[in-house]
Formats: C-alpha cells, sequence, structure tokens
C-alpha cells in the first residue's frame, strides 16, 4: 500500500551551481521527457540573464515571465504550445530594468499556483543557485535538481552550497554531475550530505 504521507512532486526548479552554460538544459531535457508520457507539462525559463529555453524551442523571446510577473501579460498568452499540446514553453522575456527579487515575489507564487492547477508538472529552468531570487524560488517548488561541476567546485563552494539550500528548506531531489571529480572520497560526501532531502518525496513520470 502506498504511503499516505508521501509527498508528489509537482513544481520542479532546475539549477547549476555555475554561471557557465553550455547551451543546453537539463530542465528542457526533463520536461520533454515527462510531456512523451502523456502529461500536459509547462516548462518556464526562470533565469532572463542567460535564457535559453526560447534557442532550444526555435520560439521567440519578446515576452515571457517577466511580463507576466509585471502584470503587463496574462500566463497563457505568452506560453507557446508544443508536442500536441502537452508541452507549453514560457520563455523568460526581458530582464527587468530593476535588479529585484522578481521571482521571490508574490506573484510568482501566484503564477505556480495558477500552472500547478492546469498541469501535472511545471518544471523551471532556473538561474544559477547563487543569484538571491533562485533561493527564493527554491523555497516555494516542491522539489531542486542541482547541476554540480565536481571537477570545478571546490571544498569550501560545496558546503556554501549544502548550507545554502539547508537555509532556505528546499527537497533536492536530484543531483547532475558533470565533469569528473578531482577527489572522488570528497565530493561522494558532499553528494551524500546534499541528498539528504525527505525520501518520502516522489517524482511521477
Amino acid at each position: 500500500m502506498e504511503n499516505s504521507k508521501t509527498k508528489d512532486i509537482q513544481t520542479i526548479l532546475v539549477t547549476n551551481t555555475r554561471s557557465f552554460t553550455d547551451g543546453s538544459s537539463i530542465a528542457a531535457d526533463l520536461a520533454t521527457l515527462i510531456s512523451q508520457n502523456d502529461k500536459r507539462v509547462a516548462l518556464i525559463d526562470a533565469d532572463p540573464r542567460r535564457p535559453v529555453i526560447h534557442t532550444l524551442f526555435n520560439i521567440p523571446n519578446r515576452v515571457g515571465l517577466v511580463d507576466i510577473l509585471q502584470d503587463t501579460r496574462p500566463p497563457l498568452s505568452v506560453m507557446h504550445a508544443l508536442h500536441e499540446n502537452k508541452l507549453f514553453i514560457l520563455p523568460s522575456g526581458k530582464l527587468p530594468k530593476e535588479n529585484s527579487d522578481f521571482l521571490g515575489s508574490p506573484r510568482m507564487g501566484q503564477l505556480l499556483q495558477f500552472l500547478k492547477d492546469r498541469f501535472d508538472k511545471i518544471i523551471i529552468h532556473g538561474p544559477p543557485f547563487f543569484y538571491t531570487e533562485t533561493s527564493s524560488l527554491a523555497a516555494q517548488v516542491d522539489g531542486v535538481i542541482l547541476l554540480i561541476h565536481p571537477g570545478y567546485n571546490k571544498d569550501e563552494t560545496s558546503r556554501a552550497i549544502i548550507e545554502k539550500f539547508q537555509k532556505t528548506g528546499a527537497t533536492i531531489i536530484g543531483i547532475v554531475m558533470r565533469n569528473q571529480p578531482k577527489n572522488q572520497v570528497n565530493q561522494k560526501a558532499f553528494i551524500d550530505r546534499l541528498l539528504s532531502y525527505d525520501r518520502r518525496s516522489r517524482l511521477n513520470i
């Protein structure tokens, strides 16, 4: 019998420990995979500093998430339906002039609730973890997937990552590693600590 206390994962943030991007997106891959399993999926590009989702799907980025959060456009009007209306893309839009934590605003929480009522899964391509708005967003979603670079991240950086996510109360549901670790023993310890999340959480694909 399924544990009634199991927490279902509906909203997922994918974030990186580096500002570097190679033009790909784990969030895009995950959203596409889930949509192919007959689920309605909303994919959000929440990184207007380095938007990438619109290029992967060859859609415009004139308007998007930023416009919704500024109350200038309704959500569904700026989303692009693909894959027989199973995958809906919300590009980032243009970076706002005000350098504020717009992802941590009440409007972002309202948007996520709006989408949760209409989609099976919401996958968010987020900014790198060290931005303030990423921490705010991590606290609002059901789970976080963290892209790390063991061969790049130093021990003190690894500790900072753990402490930052512990403070937000975010639930780490997965880790994607890039590059070969320099010290595999230390990196394994880091990953074991980072993955000490509530294992009652589950992602249904």
